[in-house]
């Protein structure tokens, strides 16, 4: 809907930009405590969907409430907190907010009476959301959100400068933003690391609590938590719901928390909100998936986009949402009336009954020997095997044995190596040391037994990898197509590919999906379809990296269901997994990856209180067992695998430069400087200006404390390069003077001899201090320098700094899109087959990765149209206009020199 026809409809559009703030209502805005958060008959349509993502919403939140908000996948959860942070919508002219829940005007006339709106992206809003008295758009810096991937939200690459972001955003002063910073980052336990700490060599929990320190200094009056804990091990999830327990009681401000897994946070609620539909009937289902399968579209909501694993599609655009149970988590979780199951929800321990336990899954046509055992020889087994990257070991002397049948865990915190073992197993990443030893059954007439050293094709219908970013693994346009790539390439018939295709797509529910693009599938959907292009090649041995990532109770058993399924077509089955609950069902063996030195493990007791289910991996003698906890008598026994502790070391912070003086100059200046004594030098191509400037930038360099061997070892390209310019300019240059040699077109003669050597001299003299000038510079620097001293636009600046963030991201998505394409036996193309394909898929996922960091942004206060502050002073002086002077002395001289010996070249003519 464009401008004009929202004008004839009688909507009204509206701009999401900020107003500016002054600094007498942040002064009122820190001394303001908690805030009450009102939906009055919300809604929100992105721009993108046919239908509202959430519609007819009336809740109400009082200030200094702790709200759990539930609900199915797909629901409308994440929107919702988007909306109450102004991340999506346009609001109306606010009026005083209801004083209780109780006193919301549910009448639907109202909402008939209130204008639709069209925000900036194009998406449409009925209703309103309010902070206190006020509309989102007027309560700027009064809501914090915590996303749930901590990646995401990291934008600079020191600790500090993430958390000290949101109130430069707002324009606090920059003494008060060190401050709050300093506060908010003791609140979340990280006061001990330093304000320079890299946030690489941050955990995955210690990547979130950074998230949630940035959220606080923005003192918001309402805490909203997306899933905060989604990406982490036990041990994160328990440093971050310690940390907002902590907050949340010093601060007493307002928390609204989706999560599927609230048994860790029931201490802190005092309020659940479940979410649900005013009618949800197989009729209407199949309305959705009939209008999914004609349209090519799941029109699922953007939130489901992002971690939808549900197969009612956008149920909510039949119904409006409804508030299906409201009250303390015990008049909630004790409702007999509530099929906790149907809605999708984890019921947390202490409210189990007895049909909410995990226990392990059984069924009629399962295999008569143990998921922990298998049968058979091993189809994969390892023999003194040590794994790493880039050829350092994380790990050595690892015996292991997987067979047919069999399922087997791979557990340990974030970053142990779970990933890292995984690939060696299944042949994308080369070991260390040891091997890795395919079955003669596996092998079946290749020439090796290592998985590695295997053709592309070969692996696919052997060994299949299931990444933990459905869309790493998408190769093609349609559902029909991923499902036959592996079948083809491993050398199936086109008519026997499709067969297995269609039988595959029935088995998983997704044969209506044949024609549509996998990229439009909802993320359960997406999470099946690569499970099933997998199994396509009849593989003998799958691995799946956390399969059960960001699912809801039903969703998780249909995953889980799928899993144990396999055992009876002989598949050795790999989870790379946190989830207990998903080793229980499994009955899995478990490899357990654990530091060196660390006491933590498994069943750790520490473990246990931070995940729902965790009684389950570590019972009781079953005569002390109640009847209904559903927890096995039996335990089996956990294979441990050590690897070298991580990186937890807090660098010192090193200078920009190994010139002092250089590291004190302004980085804005430097790159001007490193311009100005270079670009002159393209007016003239001789060698005297050229031989000139480069004696005089050694010199100075060397005045500066940077040896000349540093120099050349800093800007060794440049060596690599000139003589190779020079050479081609020698061959083929200009021609003058005496013939000295020729042959064919090649003609060597005193001209293109000067030619060459002055060329050669020119590179180096002008990439030398260009590179030196600018190398080391921290990026967060120069985009300060660039926003105070150049004064260029902020959006510009750290637009772009977020851009080299994700620059970082970027190159880890091009590794898992090749590992996956050789899983997928498309590895054995030409190099230019691959890249366009693969290239293709980047760009899709740094679209997506972008829109994330954009909204981690906006949610902390970017972009709005109000004056910015900047924790950091981007000083310049006298020293810096010195440095200038000599810079552009260089040139000076260098061109003054030739055109008095007369080598002057008036650009190379």
């Amino acid at each position: 809907m464009n401008r004009e026809t929202a004008q004839q409809h009688g909507t009204t559009t509206v701009d999401k930009t900020t107003a500016p703030r002054s600094e007498q209502q942040h002064d009122s805005a820190e001394e303001e405590s908690a805030s009450s958060l009102t939906f009055d008959h919300w809604g929100y349509k992105h721009a993108s969907r046919r239908h509202f993502a959430v519609r007819d919403l009336n809740l109400h939140i009082r200030a200094g409430e702790r709200v759990l908000l539930l609900g199915a996948s797909g629901i409308g959860k994440s929107t919702i907190l988007e909306g109450a942070a102004g991340l999506i919508g346009g609001q109306t002219t606010p009026t005083t907010p209801p004083e209780d829940s109780d006193s919301a005007d549910n009448d639907a006339s109202q909402r008939a009476q209130t204008p639709v709106v069209i925000d900036a992206d194009g998406g449409l809003t009925e209703g309103r959301v309010l902070i206190g008295a006020r509309s989102i758009q007027e309560s700027i810096g009064r809501v914090g959100l915590v996303l749930q991937d901590p990646d995401a939200q990291a934008i600079f690459q020191r600790l500090g400068d993430n958390v000290a972001f949101g109130p430069e955003n707002l324009n606090v002063p920059r003494d008060r933003i060190w401050q709050r910073t300093r506060e908010s980052l003791s609140a979340v336990g990280m006061d001990e690391l330093k304000l320079t700490h890299s946030i690489l060599h941050l955990s995955g929990g210690q990547m979130q609590r950074c998230a949630l320190a940035g959220a606080l200094a923005m003192r918001p009056g309402v805490l909203l938590l997306d899933e905060p804990t989604a990406n982490l091990d036990p041990d994160g999830v328990h440093q971050i719901v310690g940390a907002v327990a902590d907050v949340v009681k010093k601060r007493d401000c307002t928390m609204v928390l989706v999560e599927h897994r609230a048994g860790p946070w029931i201490d802190m609620i005092d309020r659940v909100v479940v979410l649900g539909l005013e009618s949800d009937t197989a009729a209407d289902r199949d309305a959705a998936y009939d209008d999914a399968a004609k349209t090519g579209s799941t029109n699922t909501d953007e939130g489901a986009a992002r971690g939808l694993a549900d197969d009612d599609l956008d149920r909510t655009a039949f119904r409006r949402t409804m508030i299906v149970a409201d009250g303390t988590p015990e008049e909630v979780f004790t409702d007999e009336a509530l099929d906790f199951a149907q809605l999708g929800i984890w019921v947390p321990d202490r409210f189990r009954r007895a049909g909410d336990v995990v226990t392990q899954m059984h069924t009629s046509d399962e295999p008569d020997y143990p998921a922990v055992e298998g049968e058979g020889e091993a189809v994969l087994s390892t023999r003194k095997l040590s794994i790493g990257r880039h050829d350092v070991p994380i790990a050595t002397s690892i015996d292991l044995a997987f067979h047919p049948g069999q399922i087997t865990a791979l557990v340990g915190p974030n970053g142990v190596g779970k990933s890292t073992l995984s690939l060696t197993l299944a042949g994308l990443l080369k070991a260390v040391d040891g091997e890795v030893v395919a079955s003669r059954e596996l092998v079946n007439g290749l020439s090796s037994s290592n998985p590695f050293t295997w053709k592309s094709s070969d692996l696919a219908s052997r060994i299949s990898y299931v990444f933990q970013n459905p869309e790493h693994q998408f190769a093609k346009g349609t559902v029909m197509e991923e499902m036959m790539l592996a079948p083809l390439r491993s050398g199936m018939a086109p008519e026997q590919a499709q067969e297995r295709a269609n039988d595959l797509l029935e088995r998983f529910n997704l044969r209506r999906y044949a024609k549509v693009n996998p990229y439009t599938l909802s993320g359960g959907e997406k999470r099946r379809l690569t499970v099933a292009s997998a199994l396509a090649a009849a593989p003998r041995v799958l691995l799946l990296d956390e399969p059960t990532f960001g699912q809801d109770r039903r969703t998780w058993m249909q995953i889980v269901k799928l899993i144990h399924s396999l055992r009876s077509d002989g598949v050795s089955i790999i989870v790379i997994t946190h989830d207990r609950d998903l080793v229980t069902a499994l009955g899995a063996k478990v490899v357990e990856l654990s530091a060196a030195g660390s006491s933590a493990s498994w069943n750790d007791a520490k473990s246990h209180a931070a995940v729902p289910a965790l009684q389950v991996m570590d019972a009781p003698p079953a005569s002390s067992m109640n009847p209904h906890e559903g927890i096995p008598a039996e335990v089996p026994a956990i294979s441990h695998v050590e690897v070298s502790p991580m990186d937890s070391r807090d660098e010192p912070e090193r200078p920009s430069s190994r010139s002092p003086f250089l590291a004190s100059l302004n980085p804005a200046y430097r790159v001007i400087g490193g311009l100005v004594a270079t670009l002159p030098l393209l007016i003239s191509l001789d060698w005297v200006s050229a031989t000139v400037a480069l004696a005089l930038e050694f010199v100075l360099l060397m005045i500066a404390g940077i040896a000349p061997w540093h120099v050349i070892r800093s800007t060794w390209p440049l060596f690599i390069g000139a003589p190779g310019s020079a050479v081609a300019v020698l061959l083929y240059g200009k021609s003058g003077g005496d013939t000295l040699w020729q042959w064919g077109l090649i003609l060597v003669t005193d001209r293109s001899v000067d030619l060459a050597i002055a060329t050669a001299l020119r590179i180096l003299a002008i990439g030398i201090p260009a590179i030196v000038a600018v190398l080391g510079i921290d990026a967060t620097d120069l985009a300060d320098a660039f926003s105070q001293v150049l004064h260029f636009p902020d959006r510009f600046v750290y637009g772009g700094l977020a851009g080299m963030r994700l620059f970082t991201v970027l190159q880890d998505d091009w590794s898992a899109l090749t590992a996956s394409r050789r899983s997928r036996g498309l590895g054995d193309d030409s190099a230019v087959r691959t890249f366009f394909p693969q290239a293709f898929a980047l760009l899709v996922l740094s679209i997506r990765r972008s829109t994330t960091l954009a909204t981690a942004m906006q949610a902390r206060g970017f972009g709005g149209s109000g004056p910015r502050s900047h924790a950091r002073v981007s000083a310049y002086g006298v020293r810096d206009y010195c440095y200038l002077l000599i810079a552009l002395s260089v040139p000076v001289i260098a061109l003054i020199s030739a055109a008095c010996l007369g080598t002057f070249t008036f650009f190379g003519g």
